[in-house]
C-alpha cells in the first residue's frame, strides 16, 4: 500500500529526468514522515488567480503520524509578494468543516509555499516563539507535501487561515481585528490621522461593515493613537488602550527574527477583544523577509545579524508608530525583563524545536530543490541548519547587548 501512495510522485521525477538529462535521478524517500496533500482540480485546471475558486477534491495521507482525509474543496491562489514567485502559495476551502492534520475543525486553510527560503526553516522559528511566550492565535506551522494534479509540487506549510473564531483568532463577535499593510487592498480601509498607517478591517467581515461602522472602527483606533502620538506621550492614560504585556511579546519575536515587514508596515496586525478597550499586538504574520533577508537577499547570513529592527533612514508608518511606543520606559523595562525570563527559560527549547523541526524537512530538502531549485540554500542541508542556529546565537547576543543599554536610555 505505501509504494502505492509514493508510486505517482516518483514517476513524476523520473519522467521529469528524462526530459532534462541533466538532472540527476532522484526519488522521493519512501520512509518520510511529511503528511501528502493529493489536490486534484475538476478539468486539471491550473491555478492562476487569487480572486476565483476552482473546484476539486484533496487527499491526505497523514503518514500514520495524523488522520487521514479525504473530500471536496474549492482552491485559489493567494499572498501579496508571494503570489509573484514561482512556487505559489494556495488558499484552500472545504465543503464543509473537518479537522485536518490534528487541528480544530474549519472550512479554510493555507498552503504557504515558502519559495524565499530553501532551507524551510526561517516559518518554523517566530511561531515557535509565539507558542513559548504564550501569545494567543498563534498558527500551527505544519510541513507537507504537495501534489496537484498528478504533479509533485514540492514542499509546503499547511496552517490555519487568518479568520476570527472559536480555536482560530477568538477576539469574540463584537472584537476588532485589524491589519497595518502597504497594500491597502482591502475594500474596507483607512489611513490614520496622525501617523498615516494603512489600516485594513479584517474583522468585522465585509458583509457586516458600512460606511458608519469604518468611521466607528477609525474613530476608536485613533483614540490610542491620538495618545500614542501626543507631546504628553507616554505620561498620559495610553495604556489604558494598549496591552504592555502582548507588545512586549511581540516585540520579542519581531526582534529575534529581525523582521522588516513591520517597518512599512506589512502583515502587521492589532486586535480588540470584545468588551475591551485595549489594542493587542498579533497575530504574527508573514517572515519571508525576516532573518536578514531584506538586507542581503538571503537568510541567516551572519553580515546580517547585528541590524536594528527599525529604520533609521526615511522611516515609515511602521517604524514611526511602533518605535514611538517603544519610547515608553515602563514598556522598554517589561521587555528587558521578557527577553532574560525568556533567554534563561525558553531559548534552549526554541533551538531543540528548529532541531526536531528539521529532522522532518531535510526528508522533502532534495526533491523540492530539485523542482524549484535552491534559492537561499547552500545545497548542503545540514550547513544551512547549523546556519540558521548560528544566526540565531548571534542575534540572541545581540539582543542581550540591547537590553543592557536599556536602563541608560533617554
Amino acid at each position: 500500500m505505501k509504494k502505492y501512495l509514493y508510486l505517482p510522485l516518483l514517476i513524476i521525477l523520473v519522467t521529469s529526468c528524462k526530459k532534462e538529462s541533466t538532472r540527476p535521478t532522484i526519488a522521493l524517500n519512501p520512509n518520510t514522515d511529511l503528511p501528502h496533500l493529493y489536490i486534484n482540480i475538476k478539468g486539471e485546471q491550473e491555478i492562476t488567480s487569487k480572486e476565483e475558486y476552482l473546484e476539486g477534491t484533496v487527499r491526505i495521507d497523514g503518514r500514520g503520524r495524523y488522520d487521514d482525509y479525504e473530500g471536496e474543496i474549492e482552491i485559489k491562489g493567494r499572498g501579496n509578494n508571494s503570489w509573484q514567485l514561482p512556487k505559489k502559495p494556495y488558499k484552500i476551502k472545504l465543503k464543509s468543516k473537518a479537522s485536518l492534520l490534528g487541528l480544530p475543525a474549519y472550512k479554510e486553510w493555507i498552503l504557504l509555499a515558502s519559495y524565499l527560503d530553501g532551507s524551510f526553516l526561517s516559518n518554523t522559528i517566530p511561531y515557535e516563539i509565539g507558542r513559548l511566550l504564550k501569545m494567543p492565535y498563534t498558527n500551527h506551522i505544519i510541513p507537507v507535501e504537495v501534489i496537484i494534479n498528478h504533479k509533485y509540487r514540492g514542499f509546503y506549510i499547511f496552517t490555519e487561515d487568518k479568520e476570527v473564531g472559536k480555536n482560530r483568532i477568538n477576539i469574540g463577535n463584537d472584537g476588532i481585528l485589524l491589519e497595518l499593510d502597504t497594500n491597502y487592498d482591502e475594500e474596507w480601509q483607512f489611513l490614520s490621522s496622525n501617523f498615516h498607517l494603512p489600516i485594513m478591517v479584517q474583522y468585522p467581515k465585509s458583509k457586516d461593515m458600512s460606511f458608519s461602522k469604518l468611521i466607528e472602527i477609525k474613530n476608536n483606533f485613533e483614540t490610542l493613537e491620538n495618545l500614542v502620538y501626543s507631546s504628553t506621550f507616554p505620561n498620559n492614560n495610553y495604556l489604558d488602550y494598549f496591552s504592555d504585556t502582548d507588545f512586549v511579546n511581540y516585540m520579542i519575536v519581531q526582534q529575534l527574527t529581525a523582521n522588516k515587514e513591520i517597518n512599512h508596515p506589512k502583515s502587521t496586525y492589532i486586535h480588540k477583544l470584545s468588551g475591551d478597550t485595549k489594542y493587542r499586538m498579533g497575530i504574527i504574520w508573514d517572515f519571508d523577509w525576516a532573518f536578514g533577508y531584506s538586507e542581503v537577499g538571503a537568510h541567516f547570513a551572519s553580515s546580517t545579524t547585528l541590524t536594528p529592527l527599525f529604520l533609521s533612514k526615511n522611516p515609515t508608518s511602521g517604524t514611526l508608530f511602533l518605535s514611538r511606543i517603544l519610547q515608553d520606559p515602563h514598556l522598554r523595562k517589561l521587555l528587558k525583563t521578557q527577553w532574560y525570563w525568556f533567554r534563561a527559560n525558553k531559548y534552549h527549547d526554541l533551538k531543540n524545536h528548529v532541531n526536531e523541526y528539521a529532522t522532518l524537512v531535510q526528508q522533502a530538502f532534495e526533491n523540492d530543490q530539485y523542482i524549484w531549485g535552491k534559492r537561499t540554500s547552500s545545497g548542503d542541508f545540514e550547513k544551512d541548519l547549523q546556519n540558521a542556529l548560528n544566526w540565531l546565537d548571534a542575534r540572541a547576543e545581540h539582543l542581550d547587548s540591547y537590553v543592557n543599554t536599556i536602563s541608560v536610555m533617554n
